[in-house]
C-alpha cells in the first residue's frame, strides 16, 4: 500500500439518490450544480489535492443502482483493495429502503474484513438529517433504529457514525476532515503543535482549518467545546472572507460567549475568537474557545510563536 501521505483512495457509496453526489459538490464548493444532479452512472473518480498536508486524494463516487452494486461486490478488488476511507451514506428520510441499505452494508463490511488495511476507517454518514427536521419524532426513531442495526452490522471494524446535511456544512467539513486528513502523519504533527499552544495558554479548545476550512488538527479539553468551535467555523471565516472582498483587513472575529453554571444562576463568560494565518502564502485559520479574558490575553501573546513553529513545520513538508 501506498503511504498515505502520498495517496488516498476515498469511496463513496450507498444507495441510488441517498445525496453522495450533492455532498462532493457541496464539499467542492461547486454550488451551481446542485439543483442540476443526476445519477451517477456507475463509478465517478474525481481528484483533490490538499497542498497544505501533501495529500493526494482519489475520490470514488460509486453510483448506487442496484445494477452497479453487483458489480462493485462481483470485482472487489477493484472497488474496494486499497482504500483508506469509505463514507457509506444512508438517507435517514427514506425509511422504505433501510434494509436495502443495511444489507449492501453488511456486503460492504464483508469484503472490507478481508482485505483489511492499516488505519482503515469507515464513516457512515445518516444523510438529509436537515435542521429544520432534527427534532422530529420519525426521524429521531429512524437514527435510534440505524444506530443500533449498524452497530450490530460493523461488529469489531473501526467506524463512526455522523449525522449530516447539506443545509449544514459543517457536518460534512467535520465528518470529511475526520476520514481524511486526522489520520495521516503530517496532521499529527500539527495536533502536537496545538497541544503545546494549548499547555501555554489553558484554551479550552483549538481548531486549525485549511483556507477551505477542513478542519487538519484540534485538540480540546471537552467533545462539547470542539464541536461548538466546528459549527462556527464555517460561519466565521465565511464572515471574514465576505469583509475582505470589501477591501476591509480583518485579523480576526472575536465574540463573546456566556455559559450557565450548573446548580448556579450565574453565567460563566468566555470568548470564541477566529483568527487568520497567513503563513508562507498558504492561509490558515485558527478557532479558539477561551473560557475567560485572561486566556484569550494569552492565547494572543503566543500566537506569533505558533505562528512560527506552524512555518517552520509547513517547510519542513516540503
Amino acid at each position: 500500500m501506498k503511504n498515505s501521505a502520498e495517496l488516498q483512495k476515498i469511496l463513496f457509496t450507498g444507495l441510488e439518490d441517498g445525496g453522495k453526489t450533492s455532498i462532493l459538490l457541496l464539499l467542492d464548493k461547486k454550488f451551481s450544480l446542485l439543483p442540476a444532479v443526476k445519477p451517477t452512472i456507475k463509478a465517478k473518480r474525481t481528484f483533490y489535492t490538499n497542498s497544505l498536508l501533501g495529500i493526494q486524494i482519489t475520490r470514488w463516487d460509486l453510483g448506487g443502482q442496484k445494477i452497479y452494486r453487483k458489480i462493485y461486490i462481483n470485482e472487489k478488488s477493484k472497488y474496494f483493495t486499497e482504500t483508506q476511507t469509505i463514507f457509506y451514506i444512508i438517507d435517514i428520510q427514506s425509511q422504505s429502503k433501510f434494509d436495502e441499505a443495511l444489507t449492501y452494508l453488511k456486503d460492504i463490511t464483508n469484503i472490507v474484513s478481508e482485505t483489511h488495511i492499516e488505519n482503515f476507517q469507515l464513516l457512515i454518514l445518516l444523510h438529509k438529517f436537515d435542521p429544520d427536521i432534527r427534532d422530529n419524532s420519525t426521524i429521531i426513531e429512524n437514527q435510534r433504529f440505524l444506530e443500533s442495526q449498524i452497530t450490530k452490522i460493523i461488529g469489531n471494524l473501526k467506524h463512526s457514525i455522523y449525522k449530516t446535511s447539506i443545509y449544514d456544512v459543517a457536518t460534512l467539513l467535520r465528518a470529511f476532515s475526520d476520514g481524511v486528513f486526522y489520520a495521516t502523519p503530517k496532521s499529527k504533527m500539527l495536533q502536537g503543535l496545538l497541544k503545546d499552544y494549548m499547555g501555554k495558554t489553558f484554551n479550552s479548545a483549538t481548531l486549525l482549518l485549511d483556507q477551505n476550512c477542513f478542519i487538519i488538527a484540534s485538540r480540546s479539553t471537552n467533545e462539547d467545546y470542539q464541536r461548538i468551535c466546528e459549527e462556527i467555523a464555517p460561519r466565521l471565516t465565511r464572515a471574514l472572507e465576505k469583509l475582505e472582498e470589501w477591501a476591509i483587513n480583518t485579523v480576526d472575529i472575536v465574540t463573546t460567549i456566556e455559559f450557565p453554571e450548573k446548580h448556579s444562576d450565574f453565567q460563566k463568560e468566555g470568548i470564541i475568537f477566529l483568527r487568520k494565518l497567513d503563513i508562507t502564502n498558504t492561509r490558515l485559520y485558527l478557532i479558539a474557545l477561551c473560557l475567560n479574558k485572561n486566556v484569550k490575553l494569552k492565547s494572543y501573546e503566543y500566537l506569533p510563536i505558533l505562528a512560527d513553529n506552524l512555518k517552520n513545520l509547513l517547510e519542513s513538508f516540503k
